[in-house]
């Protein structure tokens, strides 16, 4: 099939080569425009960008879809069908019925739940068990379109939103693919999905990871998890002078006895069994976690480079 591919992180990347390799024809690939980054603002290009160019593909990057040029450019692909994943910018109206079959898109979870720009995060923050991918048809609607595809897939202990999407992005490839080949033949059969079943995952802000310590253990773990890579759980150590940001990559309940305390408040620190902060239903050991200006660590090792007395506060 003729196909436009709409995509720009790391997750749409596998997508992009799975179909290069099944020998469909990329007619261009829309994605995100370059970025300033790093020190220095240097321009980076997005992931899809990237593997596209090294494809030998066509790549056209619009800072919005608003107007006729991404139309008339669509228009002249003559695609038959036009595969979004990880784009980042919303498909307008005028756009959808150009191509043969119109869009269909991939997204991280089991629709209808979670739908939104950071599923996985907030499936993992909420203790699901599993997880997935759709491949749905797109509509006016956000991420309401039929059901054309799903594979589900269980959400570990130890899964971070990284971990996650790296074992999503493979499956989400193959069910594209499969898709892609339902309507080459002609037998797609859409599902509408159950609108009472309907949840949302709202894109993350950086000021979402800062850690409430007056929340359950629990919460505080799921935290820690859910929002690495980004925008990763942090606090603030307040132990004289300036407050530290510390990101709390991994904590543990501890179960050594201890004194009531606050939340947030230091109940432990030395350079042999680490840290414990209070949470709000008992203690925690930071059991991994990145210090401000330093590299990642453990709690035991930041502890004996840090004077951090008994009564500090975290928040």
């Amino acid at each position: 099939m003729r196909l436009v591919f709409c995509g720009s992180g790391n997750f749409a990347v596998t997508t992009l080569v799975r179909l290069v390799e099944d020998g469909h024809e990329i007619a261009t690939v829309f994605t995100n425009p370059d970025r300033p980054a790093g020190r220095g603002s240097k321009m980076h290009p997005t992931p899809v960008k990237d593997k596209a160019v090294e494809l030998g593909l066509s790549v056209y990057q619009p800072h919005n879809l608003k107007g006729s040029e991404p139309v008339e450019l669509l228009k002249n692909c003559g695609a038959d069908l036009s595969v979004v994943v990880a784009y980042g910018q919303l498909i307008p109206k005028a756009m959808l019925a150009v191509p043969k079959f119109g869009f269909i898109n991939l997204h991280a979870s089991v629709l209808p739940k979670y739908r939104g720009a950071a599923p996985v995060p907030h499936a993992i923050l909420n203790g699901e068990k599993k997880t997935g991918v759709t491949v749905f048809k797109l509509n006016e609607r956000f991420d309401a379109g039929d059901v054309l595809g799903i594979r589900e897939i269980e959400i570990l202990p130890d899964d971070t939103s990284a971990s996650v999407l790296d074992k999503l992005a493979p499956i989400g490839a193959e069910l594209v693919r499969e898709v892609v080949g339902e309507f080459n033949a002609g037998w797609v059969q859409p599902v509408p999905q159950p609108e009472q079943m309907a949840t949302r995952a709202p894109k993350l802000e950086k000021e979402d990871g800062l850690i409430d310590w007056s929340m359950p253990r629990d919460h505080i773990e799921r935290m820690t998890r859910a929002f690495n890579p980004w925008p990763l759980a942090y606090s603030f150590l307040h132990c004289g002078g300036v407050p530290v940001r510390v990101v709390v990559l991994k904590v543990e309940e501890a179960e050594m006895p201890h004194k009531s305390a606050a939340p947030g408040t230091v109940i432990h620190a030395d350079g042999k069994e680490g840290i414990i902060v209070m949470a709000g239903d008992g203690p925690l050991w930071l059991r991994r976690i990145k210090p401000a200006g330093k590299r990642e660590m453990s709690g035991v090792e930041y502890a004996r480079g840090a004077k951090i007395s008994i009564g500090s506060r975290m928040g």
